[in-house]
């Protein structure tokens, strides 16, 4: 029986290894080399479907291109993506974009998707960014929901030079009350440490929230969510 089976298996990996069709503008795909910068951030957001990531980067391919990073995120029947994408051979980010920009329109057709493409500039973005030596710690608080908690936290890592990067928030039922939880990566100077610590620490207390600030590493456990 492990005969009569064979052929039906050879056919499927025939299909499965079968070269994807080419565009004529991309006779040769080329990897990304040292010092290639991307030149494209694209900013997909719309209504979820599971074929999404794949029907992006399908038209990204036929463009010759790689994606460089990316990030997705899914909250109930929304997602948000964002990547930063290399384009072969151009080295102005503006006409890199107005490629990628062609490309999507004849290659990628989701419902209800806004799409939005910035080209990179490498200066850019710079401005905000912490001089010297930084060191990272991880801010993990659990609260009851009320407005201007993010606010209040972002301001007050501002007030001290800090940055925040992956930032995962959530609410949650517990004993008849709504809680928050937010956990992020927090950038900042080391003579600042101490300060923002008891800062947050003081913070904390008046609004009853159960707060960590420590060198751990970001290992959320919610899941973006609403309550």
């Amino acid at each position: 029986s492990s005969a009569s089976l064979a052929p039906n298996r050879t056919s499927h990996m025939r299909t499965l290894l079968r070269p994807v069709p080419r565009r004529a503008f991309c006779t040769v795909l080329r990897k990304m080399g040292v010092g290639d910068k991307p030149q494209v951030l694209l900013a997909a957001s719309g209504v979820h479907t599971p074929t999404v990531v794949r029907d992006l980067t399908s038209a990204l391919y036929n463009l010759g291109g790689s994606v460089a990073a990316t990030k997705k995120v899914v909250l109930g029947d929304h997602y948000s993506i964002l990547m930063s994408i290399w384009l072969p051979d151009k080295d102005d980010p503006v006409e890199a974009a107005a490629s990628l920009r062609e490309a999507l329109a004849q290659d990628f057709s989701v419902p209800s998707t806004n799409l939005t493409l910035i080209p990179l500039d490498g200066g850019a973005g710079t401005s905000g960014a912490i001089s010297g030596e930084v060191v990272t710690r991880r801010l993990q608080v659990s609260c009851p929901q009320k407005p201007g908690v993010v606010l209040a936290i972002t301001r007050l890592l501002q007030d001290h030079g800090a940055t925040t990067s992956h930032m995962e928030a959530g609410t949650s039922s517990k004993a008849g009350t709504i809680w928050f939880e937010l956990e992020c990566i927090v950038e900042l100077s080391p003579q600042m440490i101490d300060e923002v610590a008891n800062q947050l620490t003081f913070w904390g207390e008046s609004a009853g929230a159960i707060l960590n600030f420590d060198q751990s590493p970001f290992l959320t456990h919610m899941p973006l969510s609403h309550a």
